[in-house]
């Protein structure tokens, strides 16, 4: 297999060519917005995704061809990459989120690539609808064990370019600031480990862990494996549901959110997280006025439609919805 193969640059997952009604991915099965989770074992995913869904992976739903698996324990084995591609992880505390979880990339053999792009094609060529397709893609890289990027990791950037949306997650950063830290205080005689000599050494692990980062970004963006529909972002301290993890998480949608393009993907996004109203309120609107163009006899844009009339449609398609 051709691990430098891409996905040709006319994939346009933001616009569906096809001739349906704009509004016709909502339906009878719900919203799905669709995330391939990536990273090697213990990248920290799992964390992500509970973190992300409020609820622990015992409560995950392991679904195939329509069909809930019965007896699927997922608690533990998306780290290890015991799943299938194609089975969809889905969180009854999250609606509509739809997660895929390859095996574990770092032993980067040619079935796993193998495996990988024919989702990746599937997904991204030749889904027919916005709820089949591969919304966006989380690569998770752990930055307390990541110096430098597995070979293995580069053939899976080298797939993924095209191919969807990609957001880069380096996780565990107090984990490495930790680990740094202890490293530097080795140097130290444990009976001169005082608290200015731990705090000048966590300085300077903090410093090492972002030139870390900015090395590993570095990299990428010199090998030609991301664009603007990349972004990146670091976590810390996410293995308890706290505030910081909330706005973590948050931003981790904000981020997603900024690297699709076309107003139907973001609206979907907006929709499922539920969080933000007021983009959510935007969305609708835009639709809305969308939508009833032939209705209200004018473009979008080229005059305002009567407005009690617009928020009336507003709040029935909201409401039916």
């Amino acid at each position: 297999m051709n691990s430098n193969a891409e996905i040709p640059p006319e994939n346009d997952l933001s616009e569906n060519n096809s001739a349906e009604d704009d509004l016709s991915f909502w339906n009878d099965q719900g919203l799905k917005f669709r995330v391939l989770i990536l990273g090697r074992a213990n990248a920290g995913k799992t964390t992500i995704l509970e973190r992300l869904t409020g609820a622990t992976m015992d409560e995950a739903e392991v679904w195939r061809d329509g069909e809930i698996l019965p007896g699927q324990t997922v608690k533990g084995q998306i780290d290890r990459g015991l799943h299938n591609i194609d089975d969809e992880i889905c969180f009854p505390s999250r609606p509509g989120f739809v997660f895929h979880d390859s095996r574990g990339v770092e032993a980067g053999s040619a079935t796993e690539l193998s495996t990988i792009q024919q989702f990746l094609h599937k997904r991204s060529l030749t889904a027919t609808d916005l709820q089949t397709q591969l919304h966006v893609i989380w690569f998770c890289l752990p930055l307390d064990e990541c110096r430098e990027l597995f070979e293995s990791e580069r053939d899976i950037f080298r797939l993924l370019k095209g191919a969807a949306p990609l957001v880069v997650i380096f996780t565990k950063q107090d984990g490495a600031v930790s680990k740094e830290t202890s490293q530097m205080l080795r140097s130290f005689p444990e009976n001169a480990r005082n608290r200015s000599v731990k705090k000048e050494a966590r300085r300077k692990a903090e410093l090492e862990v972002m030139n870390r980062v900015k090395e590993l970004e570095g990299e990428l963006m010199g090998m030609g494996l991301v664009d603007n529909s990349t972004a990146f972002l670091m976590t810390s301290e996410m293995e308890m549901p706290t505030v910081d993890a909330d706005n973590l998480c948050q931003q981790l949608i904000d981020l997603t959110e900024g690297c699709l393009t076309g107003p139907r993907i973001k609206m979907l996004l907006s929709m499922v997280w539920g969080h933000n109203v007021l983009k959510h309120g935007f969305w609708c609107l835009y639709w809305v006025l969308e939508h009833n163009t032939s209705k209200y006899g004018v473009k979008l844009g080229s005059e305002a439609p009567k407005i009690w009339k617009l928020i009336q449609d507003v709040c029935i398609w909201m409401s039916v919805r």
